[in-house]
């Protein structure tokens, strides 16, 4: 099985199914993997190389729903559709047009575990799924040089044309401004040194995502303090 490599990312082939893992651990021939979170590198644990597949699609060219298929493998010639979404469409929506400063895209994991306000989970599983974007975002913010102020946009690209109100996600927005406070990229994010996260919808992507777009606000847009 020499497609199930060391630090390869596979992802769950089930349509409901999120979690995407990477190969920690695997010698040809094993029978099992050591495998981990794809965006935390946590829940180390082995399972089967049996249900890590070669491809997403089977002989017959149906769509798997079991086990695992690598992320970077294309869909199928035969679906050109899937092919279509499995690429992320090009940015062409300018959040902060004719706005100045200067701006930054920070860009969470497609496929990431995240929390909506609608759910109504246990205290530890809601701390368990809010560490994930929280740490997401601390990786993907690492080129980002530290800033003062600044406007965030909060950006859903979801996985299908679906009515969807983009302000449920906020508590997996503001996970994600926590982890570019852990990286230093704020000194915090009060309202004197952030705006928003402002919550839209953005283009289809597959298995969904979060984007992060920052601007850097001038001395004269800052926030002021709050009045006594």
């Amino acid at each position: 099985m020499n497609h199930i490599r060391t630090g390869r990312i596979f992802a769950a082939c089930h349509p409901q199914d999120t979690a995407r893992i990477r190969i920690v651990r695997y010698k040809e021939g094993d029978v099992r993997a050591l495998v981990a979170d794809a965006a935390t590198g946590a829940r180390q644990r082995l399972i089967l190389a049996s249900s890590l597949h070669a491809e997403p699609f089977t002989a017959s060219g149906s769509k798997r729903r079991s086990g695992y298929a690598p992320e970077d493998t294309p869909a199928n010639d035969a679906s050109a559709a899937a092919v279509q979404l499995a690429q992320p469409a090009a940015e062409t929506t300018d959040w902060f047009e004719g706005m100045p400063g200067r701006r930054f895209r920070v860009a969470m994991p497609s496929r990431l575990l995240l929390l909506n306000s609608n759910q109504r989970l246990h205290h530890h599983r809601r701390a368990d799924i809010t560490r994930v974007p929280r740490r997401a975002a601390w990786a993907a913010s690492r080129g980002v040089p530290h800033l003062e102020r600044v406007h965030i946009i909060g950006v859903l690209h979801p996985e299908d044309q679906q009515r969807r109100d983009p302000a449920n996600w906020y508590p997996s927005f503001k996970a994600c401004v926590d982890g570019l406070v852990d990286q230093g990229v704020l000194d915090d994010d009060d309202h004197t040194r952030v705006l928003g996260p402002d919550m839209r919808l953005g283009h289809m992507v597959s298995g969904s995502r979060l984007v992060l777009h920052i601007r850097e606000l001038a001395d004269a847009e800052a926030a002021p303090e709050l009045r006594k």
